[in-house]
């Protein structure tokens, strides 16, 4: 509302307030109701009282700064002005904590707000002053009000609510989200033979041995917990002293967890001090095969980018990327294939992943952060990822003049379903999900009206990896992971071979 309106509406209140008595909620206030002829200082107290009685009671007014108002050009009030706020406005507009009852008694004098203003304030009515009053060109809660805008956006990027869940469906041609089946032939039909073959490891994992028998003894006599006998690895073979590091090391992981979830620590403290260590004890730095990469400075490349809805954003990103080390002749077709288009294999143009296919993305979130929102972050990263394998097979396809294998390669991708696998992390929990893609037959889109990716994807979940809550799961955890770097090294670097027509060039020698 306009100074002015407000102005003459504070004037038509005045001798309303100095004949009615208060309402039942202000009557315990000692105070009486002084006689603003008296005292300017009276005055000023009782337009606080008057302005308390509205808020409280009826909450349906707004006044905005003198200066938010003050240099927008004047136009006639429409009937749209005149309509009653919903409650979720009334809520936003005023505070709890403003004009409360308390606040009335003990209320410290101020300045009148309109004694020193740059123009003066016209004797009118308020009927005429509220014809009078411009209109806002926008109404936009962030303008009014800085500070509760920014509390209201960063509550809006931690958790995603359920319209952002289901608008996945509009995520190219469809991110869905759905349950594993029970029976093993279901699973097939849902992960392939290579996804079941992954999945059906992982289970025996979970209930299988984890930790090698040659600590039994050692865990025994420093109580860490008890472990049972089918959970004792006899194939484990290693050296005493690298079993005793081993240990050390998931000693040290299961104290920084407690650490980090007793002071409920930012998920950039977990990253640092607890799914990093767990991610170098079971892949390793030497990444002769299979690396990993810290991606949370990694943005998705704005051509791969997929269509959505308008209530999604899709510059998510992840925490982790599980790569593949690509061999010599896959990695000489990379380069060639880069250098002809993109800067990047994948969908990121992350520097240390420009040669290096992602195979395993891991989003981490702590007990503040929603499973929902990584379901979004982790559906939104895959559809990229998606888009960009459709390219590179356009790309191979353009070769089929110079190369024929190229449309063998391209033909097998589309009768083949590729599987990601997914990675939540909540806290000291680690969960995997399966993500299938359904390969198009139309990845030649010939206007920018197709939605992209064209494959469908469907994301299976989830299977329990571990946790670093205790030793046994924390072991469970690395072996999993093991588990999962050896597929990488296995199945998914022939699915890039096959790609990639590797086996083709070495059969024409190169």
């Amino acid at each position: 509302m306009h100074p002015i309106s407000v102005a003459a509406w504070i004037r038509e209140l005045e001798p309303r307030a100095r004949t009615q008595p208060y309402p039942s909620s202000l009557r315990t206030c000692k105070r009486q109701q002084p006689d603003t002829r008296k005292s300017p200082h009276s005055r000023k107290k009782t337009r606080r009282v008057v302005l308390g009685e509205i808020a409280a009671n009826d909450q349906h007014m707004f006044m905005p700064s003198p200066k938010s108002n003050a240099s927008r050009p004047k136009r006639s009030i429409d009937k749209k002005r005149m309509r009653t706020p919903s409650p979720s406005k009334n809520q936003r507009q005023f505070p709890d904590d403003a004009y409360s009852p308390e606040d009335i008694e003990d209320a410290t004098p101020r300045p009148d707000r309109f004694a020193h203003s740059a123009y003066p304030i016209p004797n009118l009515s308020y009927k005429e002053a509220l014809s009078n009053e411009p209109i806002a060109e926008y109404d936009d809660l962030q303008t009014r009000s800085p500070t509760r805008s920014h509390t209201q956006s960063q509550s809006s990027n931690r958790s995603a609510s359920p319209k952002k869940i289901t608008s996945l469906w509009n995520v190219g041609n469809g991110v869905i989200y759905t349950h594993l089946a029970n029976t093993t032939a279901s699973k097939r039909e849902q992960l392939g033979e290579n996804g079941l073959a992954l999945l059906e490891k992982l289970e025996d994992v979970a209930d299988g041995p984890v930790v090698p028998v040659g600590l039994k003894q050692r865990l025994a006599e420093a109580d860490m917990g008890k472990v049972r006998q089918h959970q004792f690895d006899t194939s484990d073979e290693r050296p005493v002293d690298e079993l005793l590091w081993e240990l050390r090391t998931i000693q040290d992981i299961i104290s920084l967890s407690h650490r980090c979830s007793v002071n409920r620590d930012h998920e950039t403290e977990w990253n640092n001090r607890v799914h990093t260590k767990v991610l170098e004890l079971a892949l390793g730095n030497d990444e002769t095969s299979v690396g990993f990469r810290s991606v949370t400075a990694a943005r998705i490349t704005p051509e791969y980018r997929p269509t959505h809805s308008n209530n999604l954003t899709t510059g998510k990103i992840v925490d982790y990327a599980i790569h593949l080390e690509p061999s010599g002749p896959a990695r000489d077709i990379i380069s060639s294939l880069i250098g002809m288009s993109t800067d990047s294999i994948n969908h990121v143009g992350y520097e240390g992943l420009r040669a290096r296919p992602i195979a395993v993305s891991i989003e981490t979130k702590t007990e503040s952060r929603t499973v929902e929102e990584a379901k979004v972050q982790l559906g939104v990263w895959v559809a990229a990822q998606v888009a960009r394998i459709e390219a590179l097979v356009r790309q191979l396809a353009s070769l089929v003049a110079k190369k024929p294998a190229s449309e063998a390669c391209s033909s097998r991708l589309e009768s083949e379903m590729a599987v990601f696998p997914l990675i939540d992390i909540q806290s000291e929990a680690w969960s995997l999900f399966f993500a299938r893609v359904t390969p198009s037959n139309t990845l030649h889109p010939s206007n920018s009206g197709i939605r992209k990716p064209v494959s469908n994807i469907q994301i299976f979940h989830s299977v329990p990896l571990g946790n670093t809550a205790n030793t046994v799961q924390t072991y469970r955890l690395v072996k999993s992971l093991k588990v999962l770097r050896d597929w990488v090294d296995g199945d998914f670097r022939k699915w890039w071979d096959v790609l990639l027509g590797v086996r083709d060039v070495e059969a024409g020698g190169g």
